[in-house]
């Protein structure tokens, strides 16, 4: 059976670069980006609303960010919805009537307030219904049909466009949850895939598989928290204005402007142009670079914790795990945009794929692409500078059974014995506690000496069911010895005979 722990670090370094960047596709499908902003309560509200539509397994569509003038903040099995979240029920409902003519300004709109005022709402619209400021509707009790209670009271749509407090960490569990479960299938099936193609049992390959699915997933579900939370912040604002000059430079060109509304089609999954698209590139780009920082600590704080805590891994080692795991996120996310831009692109004229999911599908393929060269890229160039730690340990390794072998006078078939147990043995985990054994003075001599006492008793083992020795008779002894001498004796005379046959 492969070791768990290899193959999670190998599984995490390839997925992390793909979860990297569906962190950023989720997160800039929400309005998370104008959270901070006055009124950005609003937005949230406009968020957590639909997400919990999407949770009832409501068909859900955003149309708010068209900026319509009046038009629906999205469409509900076919019902428009207007959202307002205001301090006060009073001031939520007026905010849906025009202020000059004083008539409701979403006609054909459902109204959606606040939960804790939907009771007062309700009642205020009557009123309204019944002076006449809501045109096609003379009866107050339809009211009730138009006014629609939201999931999130207002105080809590204030709170999860703030960072720092328990409703916005739990919208944002929720809401990346399903990033995390998405990358928990594709790491499980790698992960399993692998250790099949590696001679794994199945009923191994899938229990660990589960596990070192459910740790990317953790790992994908910290990262798009943190991102979120961090995204709620004015300096995270702040970073798409260079983003945005960067994607304009290359939307400038008709293949970089193709390049750019595929990217955005793809993200949003459905067809987008224009400013709206450099926007969406810019602001994906710009979430990307958060997620890919955050991705990358998370992936290596579990080093670090060995090199600072346990001791059980160098700091040069963690110094390329940080490099390698970096170059697979990077390039796990470029292949996403790339593979995404492609898959946009072929699923948009091929009947029955189209640009959501040809979008979909590149992008699974070129992160996990991406992930995979640029792991085995930066491998390969720092195999050349840094030498890992495991194959340190494997050369010490193989000095103490050498020496094992000396000590105890091993033959072929007890050597042979010996390595099967000793490959029984060996792990990840293993050689980090053999590394661990000498960190306190940094000896490679103590390392050795717990490799050899790690495997002696399996040497004393072997040892002990040697056949018993009996000593021959002494008067064998000298028989043996004077036919010896004999033979010796005769052998010197010949040479002796042929010498002088061969003298002048």
């Amino acid at each position: 059976m492969q070791d768990n722990q290899s193959f999670s670090d190998r599984t995490g370094k390839v997925v992390m670069g793909l979860a990297s960047a569906e962190i950023a596709r989720a997160l800039e499908r929400l309005q998370i980006s104008k959270y901070h902003t006055k009124g950005g309560h609003g937005f949230a509200a406009e968020d957590a609303n639909a997400y919990g539509d999407a949770l009832r397994l409501r068909n859900v569509e955003i149309t708010g960010n068209a900026n319509k003038i009046n038009g629906p903040d999205r469409i509900v099995d076919g019902t428009p919805i207007q959202t307002k979240y205001f301090q006060t029920s009073d001031a939520t409902i007026n905010a849906a009537f025009d202020h000059t003519t004083g008539l409701y300004r979403y006609q054909g709109q459902v109204l959606e307030v606040p939960a804790d005022q939907y009771d007062e709402c309700v009642e205020l619209f009557q009123r309204k219904i019944a002076e006449g400021k809501v045109p096609g509707v003379n009866d107050p009790n339809e009211a009730k049909d138009i006014v629609r209670k939201g999931y999130v009271t207002y105080k809590q749509a204030r709170n999860i466009a703030r960072a720092g407090n328990v409703d916005s960490l739990l919208f944002d569990v929720q809401t990346q949850s399903i990033t995390s479960t998405y990358v928990f299938g594709i790491s499980f099936t790698i992960d399993f895939a692998c250790r099949i193609w590696h001679g794994d049992k199945p009923e191994e390959a899938i229990q660990s598989s589960l596990q070192n699915g459910i740790i990317a997933g953790s790992r994908t579900l910290v990262s798009g928290v943190i991102s979120a939370q961090v995204l709620r912040t004015r300096m995270a604002a702040a970073g798409t204005v260079a983003w945005r000059s960067g994607v304009n430079k290359v939307a400038s060109t008709d293949l970089g402007r193709t390049f750019v509304h595929r990217i955005a089609s793809a993200s949003r999954g459905k067809p987008v142009y224009g400013a709206a698209a450099v926007n969406h590139v810019a602001k994906l780009l710009r979430t990307n670079a958060i997620t890919s920082t955050i991705s990358l600590v998370a992936l290596t704080a579990p080093d670090m914790y060995r090199a600072a805590i346990r001791r059980d891994m160098s700091w040069s080692q963690v110094a390329k795990n940080i490099a390698v795991n970096g170059a697979s996120i990077v390039a796990g996310s470029g292949g996403w945009f790339a593979g995404a831009a492609a898959g946009a692109t072929i699923g948009s004229v091929i009947p029955g794929v189209g640009t959501a999911i040809g979008g979909v599908v590149g992008g699974i393929c070129g992160g996990v692409l991406g992930g995979f060269a640029g792991a085995s890229g930066a491998n390969k160039v720092l195999d050349r500078l840094i030498e890992d730690d495991a194959s340190k340990m494997i050369h010490l390794l193989q000095s103490a059974i050498e020496e094992l072998a000396s000590d105890y006078l091993l033959s072929e078939s007890e050597c042979a014995e010996l390595m099967t147990e000793v490959r029984k043995t060996i792990s990840d985990t293993w050689l980090k506690d053999m590394y661990r054994s000498g960190s306190s003075d940094d000896s490679n001599l103590t390392r050795k000496r717990f490799a050899y006492n790690s495997f002696e008793h399996i040497c004393q083992q072997i040892t002990s069911r040697r056949s018993r020795i009996t000593m021959p008779d002494p008067d064998q002894v000298l028989n043996c010895a004077a036919r010896i001498a004999e033979v010796y004796t005769t052998q010197d005379d010949s040479i002796a005979q042929e010498a002088s046959n061969v003298s002048p």
